[in-house]
């Protein structure tokens, strides 16, 4: 394929275009032609760098002349910079026609809001990892805490009498040995589960046939809750848990334990 004469393709462009253009609104409908939206309703592109720029569909010759002015003014301040932008103007300012001036001038301001483009996507591709290192930070949770409600044979409760605070092997070991369980929210059992039951004073022996009930606090028990079994209380059962005993008491008889879940 031949190389095509950069002055010959800028001739050829602008013969194209020039009898396009008229009336208000020059500079818009010459950066229209560039970008391929003269036929299109939404013009998105158009719009985009027209208005980056301040350049209006309505603005008469005079102030599409402004703009430009001040685009000149931009581009001789860098001229020792920016050898390709200086050469651009200089064909503006030889223009004798002031269409060819508005053609030159459009082609610059797309190629200026593209180049900005790229900017930006490079500016948004430095950030871009740091903003996706704050989101895969996990947001902290307060613990939920629970209460774990049990029954289970006065054998094996006798073993906790006194004791306040269970290691998470002991509190597995209870719901191993429990007839019916039970976990909710810390409030619940007050409220409606503890009312229904009938409970003594008596001592909790070894040897006694009773059940008892046993209510124990877990401090981050809060997958525990509402699971009907006792394989996925275990399991939900944090490590590092807190479990304390909040109740301990034989049952007079086994009423009262209808919302509860039977082994």
């Amino acid at each position: 394929m031949a190389n095509e004469n950069p002055k010959d393709l800028y001739d050829q462009v602008c013969n194209n275009i020039y009898h396009q253009i008229n009336g208000r609104g020059r500079l818009y409908k010459t950066i229209q032609i560039i970008v391929g939206e003269k036929q299109s309703h939404e013009q998105e592109k158009t719009k985009k760098i027209c208005d980056y720029f301040g350049i209006k569909s309505y603005a008469n010759k005079d102030e599409d002349k402004e703009i430009i002015n001040d685009l000149l003014d931009g581009i001789l301040k860098n001229a020792s910079i920016d050898n390709v932008i200086a050469n651009i103007a200089k064909v503006i300012n030889k223009g004798v026609n002031m269409e060819w001036i508005f053609v030159a001038a459009a082609f610059t301001f797309v190629g200026l809001f593209l180049y900005k483009q790229t900017l930006d996507k490079k500016e948004q591709g430095k950030i871009k990892p740091a903003v996706q290192e704050i989101k895969e930070q996990p947001i902290f949770q307060p613990p939920i805490p629970a209460d774990l409600c049990l029954v289970v044979p006065a054998s094996i409760a006798s073993n906790f009498i006194n004791r306040s605070n269970l290691r998470i092997e002991e509190v597995t070991y209870l719901i191993d040995n429990a007839y019916y369980f039970l976990c909710t929210t810390v409030k619940v059992p007050d409220s409606k589960n503890e009312e229904y039951l009938k409970t003594t004073d008596e001592t909790i022996l070894p040897d006694s046939r009773r059940e008892v009930y046993i209510r124990i606090n877990i401090n981050d028990g809060g997958n525990m809750i509402d699971k009907k079994i006792p394989y996925y209380l275990k399991t939900n059962l944090p490590l590092q848990a807190q479990c304390t005993v909040k109740k301990l008491a034989c049952l007079e008889n086994l009423s009262g334990l209808e919302k509860f879940n039977r082994i």
